[in-house]
């Protein structure tokens, strides 16, 4: 009996059949949520209400300094809800005063914060209160110094932050192919912390299990093993040990620290908890599992869309699914076929359209991908670690697909073929075609994915 599967590509969809009992598992999607009759800004009032192991958070920062920590406006999800009610909820204990820092982490921050600074303005203006706004620069040469990982990262960060006596973060979390999960620790580092700081952390992402699903406080533990959020979970620890004088010392004295941490999308809030970072984030992880991780059967050939854009403008985007979803699906030597249509944005410099969101990322990540293609694995690695930078960990993370995985990967997207060919990619003119040849073969069968940056795929 066939089956219709329908793929996400960017805005619009496509459909494929396939005997149904070709398929080893049902059709991965994005699962709905179980609905709440609450709206958001109700589900995180509620949270704040009772959080745990703390105060309520108006009680704790009563006369004090305040930094609140809100992600950049390019994070998909309700930002402008949480930093409405949290700052509400800061007014309400009557504050010293209050700072607000949008976590850009190594991104502009003329472009990334525009419309979050907008918004936290309008918000204070709303609860009556005085706010300083600060969109973090990597690179400003007034990030202080407080410590080193015992991985060797310098922890560089905001001294705003440093200053503050109570420390509040707003976050929203999701599975994350390299953390493993986008945690309240992601806020601060890469969020707030210097250049230096993030690439000597990201340089971990080229260890095996710096992966999703794998995280140090996962309630699992066999899944705690990630270097890459290992290192930045120490180097959250050391920046909350520290504070700032007004006479720019840093001295040993710990500071409050308060999370907000949800589940959500641009609708509403699947789950939401407030309180102590270190026991919110396990349940957050288990509420993350429980909505969006798949355990399947690894399988010889696997069709996977990584959902709409702006995660299937690019290959430098569609690559999280890669880790996301395909790895966990795909056995080793088998073949994919990804749906990605890689078009860009309107105006884009046609050599860089498609591949990168824009020309620095584009040499970093493909140009290297390219060059490297016909290097042995080895060779790979060793010319990656001893001169990262930034965004060599997707390039890293291709290769070791190709060349050590023997996955055979095909692009059905706007990407010329012969472009595609450079990276070690091939070109899909047809899904239906590319799928029934492979059904006549005989020698395996799929798994389908929709949404692969969205959730999560185990392979059993």
């Amino acid at each position: 009996m066939k089956k219709k599967l329908t793929f996400t590509y960017g805005t619009e969809t496509r459909d494929v059949e396939i005997d149904e009992d070709m398929l080893a598992a049902p059709f991965i999607e994005p699962r709905p949520s179980e609905g709440t009759d609450k709206t958001a800004i109700e589900a995180i009032e509620e949270a704040l209400a009772s959080p745990l192991d703390r105060p309520r958070l108006r009680d704790m920062v009563g006369g004090k300094k305040v930094a609140l920590v809100i992600s950049d406006e390019f994070r998909a999800g309700l930002q402008n809800k949480i930093t409405d009610v949290l700052l509400g909820e800061i007014a309400a204990g009557k504050p010293a005063t209050v700072t607000v820092l949008c976590g850009t982490g190594t991104h502009d921050p003329a472009i990334y914060t525009a419309n979050t600074e907008k918004w936290t303005m309008e918000h204070a203006k709303k609860h009556g209160l005085d706010v300083k706004f600060v969109g973090h620069d990597c690179d400003d040469p007034a990030l202080v110094d407080v410590g080193t990982t015992p991985r060797n990262t310098k922890v560089r960060i905001e001294p705003d932050f440093l200053k503050a006596d109570v420390r509040v973060i707003g976050h929203e979390a999701k599975h994350h192919y390299m953390a493993g999960y986008s945690s309240m620790v992601k806020s601060m580092l890469p969020g707030i912390s210097s250049r230096e700081t993030v690439s000597n952390n990201h340089s971990l992402a080229l260890d095996d299990d710096s992966k999703a699903g794998n995280y140090p406080l996962h309630p699992d533990p066999d899944r705690r093993r990630n270097p890459f959020s290992e290192d930045a979970l120490d180097a959250f620890r050391i920046m909350n040990a520290k504070t700032v004088t007004e006479a720019g010392e840093v001295i040993d004295k710990p500071a409050e620290v308060f999370l907000l941490d949800m589940i959500s999308d641009k609708d509403e809030v699947f789950f939401v908890k407030a309180g102590d970072p270190e026991k919110v984030t396990p349940l957050v992880i288990e509420a993350a599992d429980s909505q969006a991780e798949f355990k399947v059967p690894k399988s010889r050939y696997v069709v996977v869309s990584p959902g709409g854009p702006p995660a299937c403008t690019a290959l430098y985007g569609v690559q999280n699914c890669f880790d996301m979803a395909l790895l966990g699906a795909i056995q080793e030597g088998g073949e994919a076929l990804v749906y990605g249509p890689c078009n860009g944005r309107p105006g884009m410099d046609p050599d860089v359209k498609g591949l990168a969101p824009d020309g620095k990322s584009k040499a970093l990540f493909w140009d290297n991908l390219a060059r490297m293609q016909d290097w042995p694995l080895e060779k790979c690695y060793q010319e990656i670690h001893d001169n990262f930078k930034l965004y060599l960990w997707k390039t890293w993370r291709v290769l070791r697909l190709f060349k050590r995985d023997k996955i055979r990967i095909w692009i059905y997207g706007e990407l010329p073929a012969d472009v595609l060919k450079q990276g070690g990619f091939e070109h899909c003119a047809d899904p239906q075609a590319w799928i029934d040849e492979r059904v006549a073969r005989g020698d395996g069968k799929f798994v389908a994915i929709d949404g692969g940056n969205k959730l999560l795929v185990t392979g059993e």
